[in-house]
């Protein structure tokens, strides 16, 4: 076979092909994917609505935000998604919602200051939670060894005052 008719053949197969089903998304861990996003929320979804920007058919969600797992976003975020592909935030947001209706979303800041989200913004919830999610409780951990070390200090300095240590046995000089 020639190669001219090898060409032909290679450029037949293609314009007969179909087109491509799927949304493709990198095949990466949760916190890969959670340190590039600009913000990580989980959320649930309340309204749509859509609109056409320069020709372009998008939906915009908006999302009663439960957690703020990265960044600071207000109580309610606007995330702007494709509408009629593959990576539309509408289809993909059905599968991970939890039980109580939250999903958990990463999202990445356009120039213009908005929230975008596709198909594979989506993530579970409570993995998005345990793998980013800021430890609770942080300042009361911090008070309560700050008090157990004064505590211990104080009787540390009461003993020394004293000059009388326990009859321990087995301590060196008994």
């Amino acid at each position: 076979m020639s190669r001219s008719a090898l060409l032909f053949v290679a450029l037949c197969g293609l314009a007969f092909a179909g087109q491509a089903e799927a949304c493709v998304c990198a095949d990466a861990p949760l916190r890969e994917r959670l340190d590039r996003a600009d913000a990580a929320i989980v959320g649930r979804i309340v309204g749509t609505r859509e609109r056409n920007l320069r020709g372009v058919r998008q939906t915009l969600f908006t999302v009663d935000v439960v957690q703020r797992v990265k960044a600071k976003v207000p109580d309610k975020v606007v995330v702007v998604s494709p509408l009629g592909t593959d990576c539309d935030l509408m289809d993909a947001a059905a599968p991970p919602v939890g039980r109580d209706g939250t999903t958990g979303l990463l999202l990445t800041r356009s120039p213009d200051g908005e929230w975008l989200g596709s198909a594979c913004s989506v993530v579970a919830a409570g993995a998005l939670v345990a793998e980013g999610g800021e430890p609770r409780g942080g300042v009361i951990k911090v008070g309560i060894g700050i008090v157990i070390l004064g505590l211990v200090l104080l009787w540390g300095l009461r003993r020394l005052r004293r000059g009388a240590r326990p009859d321990l046995p087995g301590a060196p000089g008994s």
